[in-house]
């Protein structure tokens, strides 16, 4: 945990308490982590008082979308994640500005000028800042030296390139991989400088690492493993070539950097109540940081692996997405689902897809490693105690892979589906559907005397038993709609019955989580009702 370091001494104590305007909740970003949050929020409280704070001076870019737009694919307005007008039209104010200071205890932040937001719930959407060349490499500051990460990154790339014949791309990563990709459909030679011995070493073993550069030496780019920039050659101020470690002078006239992200949690350093950081700002189930009423969800926020309870960021889109949602939820209200499960990365690298979900790499006592090469593709599972651990795919087709997260996070038995999952051909999400299915035919409730019953399917009613279980089941499937029932409560919690000595359905420790089996409603969070200590 990261000590709360020292910082300058906030505007108001020096010239008096800043101007308040006030909000019920107030969001510093307008990433998509940010923006989603408001609108979830929105979607709850129709009248609450919404302020988002950024420093940007466009709308929220659809960032997955930015080398397509590079390749010509997309014009500029393509690329907002959401319709212009978006938070005028729901009434989500906008302010642009920086903020300063969080003054926790009083409840607000404080911008440059003097300005400042009382609120109710606070968001920390703060993103992430590339981490670039080294200070002290000769050469970095030439014309044609980019480190690409935010819109006008790509704005300047997409300019440069129709004069550029060859290029470096720096990094080892899955943003470094497509950056390399994208080059090449423009023709462009790309030499491809990766510092470790095998490509992405944490998910990748050494056959699929080999398997994806020679896929990407066939398209035409010049791969140099366990080489580092040492220098980078100009002339008149502009990119002429790269000098390598092995003192290799490559020629080329653009520099693309691509070696990763670093959480901005500078705004948490400057908090009068240290916010617990490490690697990005801690949070729980809930997106609470270890401050009341502030919440962080995106690129900055570091949850806890549930296979390692190591605190990390997941700087994806889809992670992002799904934070914005859950803490708009929770802003609001709302309980979130008590885990976001692992991690999972999926590509396309031309036509050979990637997909790396949990920890396929894992080794150590009770774990069974799975390896399938037909089919021209690539397959590693790993598992403990018959449940899948991790994955990773490559080959022409990527499967399920939210489906095959899903498998890992709900720890299902895998004995039956094995063979499948190794060979590609598994259809995670009918099994899933199967299983939901099942489960929702079968849910049984003795001590309160109803049974769960799934007719139609998209309609889940508690009916009561009043005889054998396979009568009453009986009666719903021939009464359907008509039958008379009491609703399912918005908040039922399966589990929550399964403490009693009564026997419960064989099927209810194989439930999927309730939110995809209750329309009416996601479950609430037992484990952490009351923000726990980070």
């Amino acid at each position: 945990m990261s000590s709360h370091k020292s910082v300058p001494v906030p505007a108001y104590t020096r010239t008096g308490r800043p101007h308040l305007d006030s909000a019920n909740i107030v969001i510093v970003g307008n990433g998509i982590a940010g923006v989603t949050a408001a609108l979830e929020a929105r979607r709850y409280m129709p009248n609450t008082r919404i302020v988002i704070i950024t420093e940007q001076i466009h709308p929220t870019i659809n960032t997955p979308a930015l080398k397509q737009f590079v390749l010509g694919k997309l014009e500029r307005d393509q690329l907002l994640a959401y319709p212009a007008g978006t938070e005028r039209a729901e009434r989500i104010h906008v302010v642009t500005a920086r903020v300063a200071y969080i003054h926790a205890r009083q409840k607000f932040v404080e911008l440059d000028g003097g300005r400042g937001f009382g609120y109710e719930a606070l968001l920390i959407a703060t993103g992430s800042t590339p981490r670039g060349l080294p200070s002290h490499l000769p050469g970095r500051n030439f014309d044609g030296v980019l480190t690409l990460h935010r819109l006008q990154d790509y704005l300047d790339l997409r300019r440069r390139l129709h004069e550029v014949h060859e290029a470096a791309v720096i990094g080892g990563g899955p943003h470094a991989i497509e950056t390399v990709m994208a080059l090449l459909q423009r023709g462009i030679h790309v030499h491809w400088l990766i510092r470790s011995a095998t490509l992405m070493p944490h998910v990748l073993d050494q056959h699929a690492s080999e398997m994806v550069i020679a896929r990407v030496r066939r398209a035409g780019a010049s791969v140099y493993m366990e080489t580092e920039a040492v220098g980078i050659m100009g002339r008149v101020g502009t990119v002429a070539g790269i000098v390598t470690k092995q003192k290799q002078l490559l020629p080329c006239q653009l520099v693309l950097t691509c070696t990763g992200t670093q959480p901005a949690c500078t705004l948490a350093e400057h908090c009068d109540t240290p916010v617990h950081c490490e690697r990005g700002i801690l949070v729980d189930d809930q997106l609470r940081t270890s401050v009341p009423n502030v919440y962080a969800a995106g690129d900055v926020a570091a949850l806890e692996n549930p296979q390692t309870g190591i605190y990390e960021t997941r700087a994806q889109w889809y992670a992002a997405v799904l934070q914005g949602r859950i803490a708009g939820a929770v802003m609001a209200g709302r309980e979130a689902p008590e885990s976001f499960g692992v991690q999972w990365h999926a590509t396309h690298l031309g036509e050979l897809s990637m997909l790396t979900v949990g920890n396929p790499l894992a080794t150590g006592n009770g774990v069974t490693e799975m390896i399938d090469t037909s089919q021209g593709g690539y397959r590693r599972m790993t598992l403990v105690d018959n449940r899948l651990i991790g994955y990773l795919s490559l080959g022409a087709t990527q499967p399920d892979s939210l489906a095959i997260k899903r498998i890992i996070d709900d720890g299902l038995a895998v004995h039956d589906i094995t063979k499948a999952l190794l060979r590609g051909s598994f259809d995670a999400r009918k099994y899933l559907s199967q299983l939901r299915s099942r489960a929702a035919h079968s849910i049984l409730i003795p001590q309160k005397g109803y049974v769960a019953v799934a007719n139609p399917p998209s309609q889940v009613r508690l009916l009561p038993v009043t005889g054998p279980l396979a009568a009453t089941e009986a009666l719903a499937q021939e009464q359907g709609k008509a039958h008379s029932t009491q609703p399912l409560p918005e908040r039922v919690q399966v589990d929550a019955y399964a403490n009693s000595k009564d026997e419960v359905s064989p099927f209810a420790g194989n439930l999927p989580a309730l939110p995809e089996l209750v329309a009416s409603g996601p479950a609430p969070s037992k484990r952490h009702s009351t923000p726990r200590k980070l």
